[in-house]
């Protein structure tokens, strides 16, 4: 398809596409500007006709707009370079904007939104002398379309220093590749004087381009004398290109270029001389390469290779000045040479790079770094994970191979550890070099209660709840006729022991602090360990147990109504006893004891004489008397009176719906 059809094609399509869109509008929307929906979309639709109709009156008006927007653009941000030589500080600033915006308008009247990599950008480097006699309308308007490239004024003034604002400007017309090449134009004043370091001055002129823009491009060295009046039309393209190895070689490979050059030229001088005798330019060229390769060549070697990492300089071309007194029918433009359309095409092949302080640049080498340190992370938390899940199959397969007792105790522990440690990473803290997305700390630690909880249900709770049960079915066997302290302490103990197994049955009510020595009190099952071990174990194993216990509802074990129901009768009974008046008033009466001494009558009648009157040697207990009632007595009986029954117990209440709801959910 042809460019025209494509451009109509793409016309028809969002004058289509638009028209369609409005019609669609004006059929929901348009009751405002008239009530039938029919007549609306009609006259949408006769205006996208007319549109499609008036194409070749909108390009013509549109072609002829931006043709004399661009003249007017061209007249309008001329500058003579004798005018910018003298101008302040702000006059170049101000000079330099109107630079950048009549290059963008330029372009943008010319191709349209490709204006900015549409062509090659080439900025012309040197003295301001040189790129002024070179091209002078260059040095008029700072920059130069032609048919291939764009050129751009990259001039130094007489102190050497560039003009940094008008490289500013590049950059932020352009800014992810601000170049395509930069063309360094020397001639026969220029000395060439290399070094081994390269610390000419132009050296270090690149070396500040490269610095403001941010970026490297291939430098092409274009050495202007002589002048070529036969080829008026323009001069042809004399030069060799650098292999990109070369960008750092040593002055004799740039020098064996020049030569293999210089011998090319000298045969097709021979030709062009015997078709016209007044075509000396290559024969002159040829001669002059003689004596000229040599220190050209350590030039080039010299600024290559004047920074750490070397200027890329990617060839040498040779170009005659123009005519001074050509007449304008019969001489080319500088910008026309064949030589830009060159250097053009060439740039399209040589790529520039980015500096270490391009924005880009940065950005990427920070997302490197960043998914370097992200990797090593991966790959190290990979192997810590790795090894972690290791040790717990280990564990786990331990347990599993275990048969004795004591084996299996202690890899019961083994396992316990390993939830611990998993545990600890879940709610407190996981390791750095354990996460980077590759943490299963959650998901191992869920994976691990359910065999440890089946093989610490037979190895731990079950012998702890036959004790229990042994020791209830005691207690609901014993008299309650009479309760003495060796009956008392059974009680107590019983009830202790009621209230773990209730706990064991009721995860809501448990308490760890109350459980864990009770457990340990009531897991006495034959181990085969010493006694040592299998204490420390026990606190261990029975510790872990509790503390995990109320989380675990699952872990619960059956009740036995019977043996509870009779416990509670036994104990209530008990409490009834101990309860009763004459228990709690004696229990009082005993635990004043002897605190107050016994009153005899001469202490009850204290200044008086009853000799004649009463006579008896009988005392009065000191438990009885008013210092008694007042010091302990009758706060005692206060207290008594307030935790004299069992209304707040839950073990002994009547509240054997606990029991039953904790039996149903088992």
């Amino acid at each position: 398809m042809s460019e025209s059809k494509l451009k109509l094609s793409g016309y028809w399509i969002v004058v289509v596409t638009l028209t369609t869109f409005v019609a669609v509008l004006a059929w929901f929307q348009g009751e405002k500007f008239h009530p039938s929906p029919v007549f609306r979309v009609v006259v949408v639709l006769l205006i996208g006709a007319a549109i499609l109709l008036a194409r070749g009156l909108i390009t013509s008006s549109w072609q002829w707009s931006a043709s004399l927007a661009a003249r007017k653009v061209g007249r309008r941000y001329v500058r003579a370079s004798s005018a910018r030589a003298g101008a302040t500080g702000a006059d170049r600033a101000a000079i330099r904007r109107n630079w950048a915006a009549g290059l963008k308008a330029s372009l943008r009247n010319r191709m349209g939104w490709r204006w900015c990599y549409g062509m090659p950008w080439l900025l012309v480097a040197g003295d301001d002398s040189t790129i002024s006699r070179l091209m002078p309308e260059l040095g008029e308007q700072g920059w130069l379309i032609t048919d291939q490239a764009v050129l751009l004024w990259g001039g130094a003034g007489t102190d050497g220093r560039l003009d940094e604002g008008w490289l500013r400007q590049i950059r932020g017309l352009r800014y992810r590749r601000p170049l395509d090449a930069i063309v360094l134009t020397i001639d026969a004043t220029t000395p060439l004087q290399g070094s081994g370091r390269g610390t000419g001055s132009w050296a270090m002129s690149i070396a500040r381009i490269t610095d403001v823009l941010r970026w490297s491009a291939p430098i092409y060295v274009l050495d202007v004398d002589g002048n070529d009046a036969v080829h008026a039309e323009g001069v042809p393209v004399a030069g060799c290109e650098f292999t990109r190895p070369a960008y750092t070689a040593d002055a004799r490979s740039v020098w064996a270029a020049l030569l293999s050059l210089r011998d090319r030229l000298a045969d097709e001088s021979v030709w062009r001389l015997s078709r016209d005798d007044n075509d000396r330019q290559a024969a002159d060229l040829s001669a002059r390469l003689d004596t000229r390769s040599e220190p050209l060549a350590q030039w080039l070697a010299g600024l290559s290779a004047w920074q750490r990492r070397p200027l890329p300089v990617a060839g040498a071309f040779f170009t005659a000045w123009p005519l001074a007194n050509a007449s304008s029918a019969s001489s080319v433009q500088g910008g026309d040479r064949p030589l830009w359309r060159y250097l053009a095409e060439a740039s399209k092949h040589t790529s520039g790079r980015r500096t270490w302080t391009h924005p880009v640049t940065v950005l990427s080498t920070v997302a490197l770094v960043l998914i370097g340190i992200w990797s090593a992370g991966m790959l190290i938390s990979g192997m810590n994970n790795a090894h972690e899940v290791m040790l717990t199959r280990e564990s786990l397969q331990a347990l599993h191979r275990a048969n004795d007792t004591p084996g299996r105790l202690r890899a019961l522990l083994a396992l316990q550890q390993r939830i611990a440690l998993h545990e600890a990473r879940v709610q407190e803290h996981t390791p750095l070099l354990t996460r980077f997305g590759l943490n299963h700390d959650r998901a191992i630690l869920s994976a691990l209660w359910t065999p440890y909880a089946r093989a610490a249900k037979p190895l731990l709770i079950s012998p702890v709840q036959q004790d229990i049960e042994g020791q209830l079915v005691d207690l609901g066997q014993m008299s309650t006729a009479q309760v003495d302290t060796q009956s008392s302490q059974v009680a107590q103990d019983g009830q202790q022991a009621l209230k773990t197994y209730l706990m064991l049955a009721d995860p809501q009510r448990a308490d760890s602090t109350f459980m864990t020595p009770q457990l340990g009190q009531h897991w006495n099952p034959d181990t085969g360990l010493r006694a040592g071990e299998k204490l420390d174990l026990s606190a261990q194993l029975l510790g872990f147990w509790a503390q995990h216990f109320p989380a675990h509802p699952d872990w619960r074990i059956q009740p036995r109504e019977d043996l509870v129901g009779n416990a509670r009768q036994t104990l209530l009974a008990i409490i009834g006893v101990r309860n009763s008046e004459d228990t709690i008033y004696q229990g009082i009466l005993d635990s004043v004891g002897h605190k107050y001494p016994d009153q005899t009558l001469a202490s009850l009648t204290a200044g008086t004489d009853t000799r004649g009157l009463f006579a008896t040697s009988a005392t009065v207990p000191g438990v009885f008397t008013r210092q008694a009632w007042e010091g302990s007595i009758d706060a005692a009986i206060d207290d008594a009176a307030k935790h004299n029954g069992v209304e707040g117990n839950w073990v002994l209440g009547n509240s054997a719906n606990s029991v039953n709801s904790g039996s149903s959910q088992a």
